[in-house]
């Protein structure tokens, strides 16, 4: 090997190496994508100077522009990565207008390439090779799956006096293309007389490289993976997958030469209940292709830290799977292991990569999914398909890459080829990539037979029904799923797993029992902490988070999630972090700090950006439209909308697109109910059916725009549909929201006792776990109701609760509706002091919101007061200019209401002009099937003039 040198920058405790691309602080490195690590070397490179945005755009992007936002999230993920703000310490200076400048101390160094070492040898006969576990590990540990729900689908549209709703629908089966397999994170209890482990468990802790050369660190991804595939041939071996083993080593320092002390041995039994401990080197000697390899591998035995084996083996590069069967073999034999039969050894030679270009693509590929750069593990895994097509394990990993970016159609695919490829692999494997594929195609039944059979053909894995119970779950056997968990408990294996009380925490969410999840989460939480297992801590703590913000104990929650987001970034976990700041904005939306929120729902959208995760960007984007909804922008929340569908485009995600779809339709029939919004609804329910979801949400949509146009008829066919698709379903939010709507197309009709049976079973159903959203809707229709027959004191104690639950959500437009009814309310009973105190609250907060249909209830009450209290002579013309311009947007019920007020103000100061105006109202209710309002004409003037008979 030849000598060179490259530079090395020194800063505040860290040491930044361009040409090896890493990052470390006090020797430990710090994972960023390729991008962002870019852009930290080019302002460490010219450190105390100003690099310039447009600098920096064309370094990083340079085949096109880039908005400057993308810029300004980059350098937020390195000041998060430098520890910005800890102990006061600053590196980066923002220079306004211009660009950025490092400000810290920086000192260069100039290192030689290491020296090469002499290869030693030790020969072991080859034997057969060995199968794999073919469940690829995730670069993360992600919070557990969820059953979908409408809560969590979408933006919730806060329905008013005439609502449009944001949409709110049900996103299907998550997909979970790569599946997680873990391991139990815990110290195992004493065995009682009788108990017998059946399986003994082996942790791979990693391979150091000692060339300390970059073009050669692909292989210790690759060797663990390999020696994976050795080991886990062994019926009476399991080998405890990667993430797990990486969460639980990041803060051990480095093996000495024949493994690790006694003490780091038993903090890894101790976090892993491993049985034993593998670890190793490796050297490649020169820098061509086939340049000669050594490897050096320690078994230990995390009891009593005695070293059972040490094997060193060495061969030319390409030589590497023959080298990894023969290490393999020795340490089967050292461990007593029962290989599988004849038939399956004979089929373990696919399971391995084909040749070393194969599994120097593979090794790239896994190291790039343990620092989240998912686009970088695509490339590399695409280009192993194109050396080994028929190799199924690699499209395995391509699905979870393409997963990871958000593409699911992609992903998908790639499932279904890593099945198609399948065929001549183990049985054992076989039935793994089926599960996957069946996860892939939203068919959890499917999977969870394949998890079952899988537990059948290996009782102690306990990993095995984990996943079935999650699959499950996902298919809505609850009971089922219950009892997997029992079996699982009855498991020596499991010990005091803190993974089981975290399957019992997702059964019980998926029961509606969030006091039974919030006591599981805190048990998996305690079990965690007892063991230092810093990833399930993190898992545990979001668990817990979402329990209680179902509970409302949201001030506790967010206590949680800000936990969650310190745990995951302890074990460098961007995607786990991510997720956590999305759960903690939601809570802080709860607590009523929207501003908070949204600033959560910005780092959340960084850092998915800066691991390219397209889809949890989209997810962003659609939690940004619901805020900025109920805080009644309008406009804000149609831009988040609108890059949410651009986004789910181009990942082909069709539940995304049928969400964005209809927030796009319903911000449209904001502005009118025209027809192409009609035609946006009835494309977002398309999607839906595309996509094998319910059509549900998409119906009552159709059904609300098709009332507020005035064709009724219509509407109440759409709504029954909608009903009828909603039964089923074990959401409640669906039978809410259609019933609610349904509801509404009665009132207007004038069925009066349809309407309250309906408005007081969606009270109903939102005290079984809905959206009070609904439930302060539906007091305020009630109200309505009961002013129109004079029972001013039953409306008022209505629409009191109705504030009272607008205002604690803050949301704005709700509470705006129901302070001007309040105020007619007051006006009618003579309070005066009630009515001013009301309607100044309408007028402030009318003020901020910039929806329209669904703030005309305040505007036709304002108009209406200002004519009745100061006899004000325009209100007649502003209520019959805002029923023109609801004709004009063909909102026919809010023209009626409006023309209505005009009417009931006309009847004091003009009869003539009022009885014309009786007329109109009365033949356009009469066309459009608006009952009610035919029916309040005839209360107040059951006689009218004859020229109008």
């Amino acid at each position: 090997m030849h000598s060179r040198e490259h530079l090395i920058y020194r800063f505040g405790g860290f040491e930044l190496d361009p040409f090896e691309r890493r990052l470390l602080r006090a020797g430990e490195p710090i994972s960023l994508t390729p991008k962002i690590f870019d852009t930290l070397v080019a302002l460490v490179v010219q450190a105390g100077h100003v690099v310039s945005k447009d600098e920096l755009l064309k370094l990083l992007w340079p085949r096109g522009y880039v908005d400057e936002s993308n810029l300004t999230k980059h350098v937020w993920v390195i000041r998060r990565a430098l520890g910005e703000g800890e102990e006061g310490s600053h590196f980066i200076e923002t220079v306004p207008k211009l660009g950025y400048r490092f400000v810290a101390p920086v000192t260069v160094h100039r290192l030689p390439a290491p020296a090469a070492v002499p290869n030693a040898s030790d020969e072991v006969a080859p034997i057969p090779p060995a199968p794999p576990s073919l469940v690829p590990s995730p670069p993360e540990l992600s919070s557990p799956p969820e059953t979908a729900s409408a809560k969590d689908a979408g933006p919730v549209g806060r329905v008013k006096r005439r609502p449009s709703t944001l949409v709110l629908l049900l996103s299907g089966v998550g997909l979970a293309v790569v599946v997680v397999i873990g391991w139990r994170l815990t110290q195992k209890p004493a065995e009682s007389p009788g108990s017998v482990r059946h399986s003994r468990t082996v942790a791979l802790v990693g391979f150091s490289n000692l060339s300390h050369n970059a073009k050669d660190a692909w292989l210790a991804p690759a060797l663990l993976e390999m020696l994976g595939v050795e080991l886990n041939v062994a019926d009476n071996l399991q080998v405890i997958p990667d993430e797990l083993v990486r969460d639980a080593s990041t803060d051990l320092a480095p093996p000495a030469a024949g493994g690790y002390a006694p003490d780091t041995l038993r903090r890894l039994r101790q976090r892993l209940d491993a049985d034993y401990v593998v670890s190793g080197s490796y050297m490649v000697t020169g820098p061509s292709d086939d340049a000669p390899l050594r490897l050096d591998v320690a078994l230990q035995d995390t009891r009593s830290g005695a070293l059972l084996a040490s094997v060193t083996n060495q061969s030319p590069t390409p030589g590497l799977i023959l080298l990894v069967e023969n290490t393999g073999a020795r340490l089967r034999t050292t461990l007593g292991a029962r290989s599988a039969d004849s038939q399956t050894l004979s089929l373990m030679s696919n399971a391995q990569p084909p040749n070393v270009d194969v599994a120097r693509r593979l090794g790239y590929a896994l190291d790039a999914l343990r620092h989240f750069d998912a686009a970088r593990a695509r490339d590399e895994l695409l280009e192993a398909v194109a050396d080994a097509p028929g190799y199924a394990p690699v499209y395995a990993y391509l699905a979870q890459a393409w997963s990871a970016l958000g593409y699911r159609d992609k992903s998908l695919a790639a499932a279904e080829q890593a099945l198609q490829h399948a065929a001549n692999l183990p049985p054992e494997q076989r039935l793994q990539i089926e599960a996957i594929a069946d996860t892939a195609h939203a068919e959890p039944g499917k999977a969870a037979e394949a998890w079952q059979a899988l537990a059948q053909m290996k009782p102690s894995n306990v990993e095995y029904r984990l996943q079935a119970i999650d699959a499950q779950i996902a298919a809505g056997a609850i009971s089922d799923a219950r009892a997997t968990l029992d079996e699982l408990e009855r498991l020596p294996e499991a010990g005091m797993d803190p993974r089981l009380e975290l399957a019992a925490a997702r059964v019980a969410a998926s029961l509606d029992d969030p006091k039974g999840s919030e006591a599981h989460a805190e048990n998996a939480l305690r079990q965690a902490q007892m063991n230092d297992s810093a990833g399930l801590i993190a898992v545990a703590q979001l668990t817990l988070g979402g329990a209680r913000n179902h509970l409302n104990k949201n001030e506790q929650a967010r206590t949680g999630f800000m936990a969650a987001i310190a745990a995951y970034r302890s074990v460098r976990n961007p995607r786990g972090e991510a997720a956590a700041r999305t759960d903690l904005a939601q809570a802080l939306s709860s607590l009523n700090r929207n501003q908070e929120a949204r600033e959560e729902y910005q780092r959340a959208m960084a850092l998915d950006q800066s691991i390219g995760d397209l889809a949890g960007v989209a997810g962003v984007y659609r939690n940004e439209c619901s805020l900025l909804w109920v805080a009644g922008d309008r406009d804000g929340a149609q831009d988040a909308a609108q890059h949410a569908l651009q986004l789910a485009r181009e990942t082909a995600d069709l539940s995304m697109q049928a969400w964005t779809l209809q927030a796009l339709a319903t911000l449209a029939s904001d502005d009118a109910a025209s027809d192409t919004a009609l035609n946006e609804f009835r494309e977002a329910a398309g999607v839906d059916r595309r996509a094998g979801h319910q059509t549900a949400w998409p119906l009552s949509n159709i059904a609300d725009l098709q009332r507020m146009r005035g064709e009724l008829d219509a509407a109440r066919d759409t709504c029954a549909q909608a009903q009828t698709e909603a039964a089923p379903l074990t959401d409640p939010q669906f039978a809410i929201f259609s019933g609610f709507t349904c509801a509404l197309i009665e009132m207007d009709r004038g069925e009066e006792d349809s309407a309250r049976t309906g408005f007081q079973e969606v009270i109903r159903r939102v005290g079984t776990g809905g959206d009070n959203t609904y439930l302060d809707n539906s007091l305020m229709m009630l109200a309505q109701l009961d002013m129109d027959h004079g029972r001013w004191i039953e409306a008022r104690a209505r629409l009191e609760q109705a504030r009272g639950g607008f205002a604690a959500a803050e949301e704005r437009t709700g509470e705006a509706n129901a302070q001007a009814i309040l105020a007619l309310c007051a006006q009618a009973l003579g309070d005066a002091a009630a009515r001013d105190q009301a309607e100044d609250r309408a007028r402030k907060l009318r003020q901020s919101i910039t929806l329209r249909q669904e703030i005309y209830v305040v505007d036709i009450a304002l108009a209406r007061l200002d004519g009745e209290i100061q006899a004000d002579p325009t209100a007649v013309a502003r209520l019959l200019a805002l029923a023109a311009d609801a004709e004009k947007r063909r909102w026919v019920g809010w023209a009626l209401e409006a023309r209505l007020a005009a009417w009931e103000i006309l009847q004091e100061r003009d009869a003539g002009a009022a009885h014309r105006l009786r007329d109109d109202i009365e033949r356009a209710a009469r066309r459009h099937g608006f009952g009610r309002i035919a029916s309040l004409l005839q209360r107040a003037d059951p006689i009218p003039p004859k020229s109008n008979r």
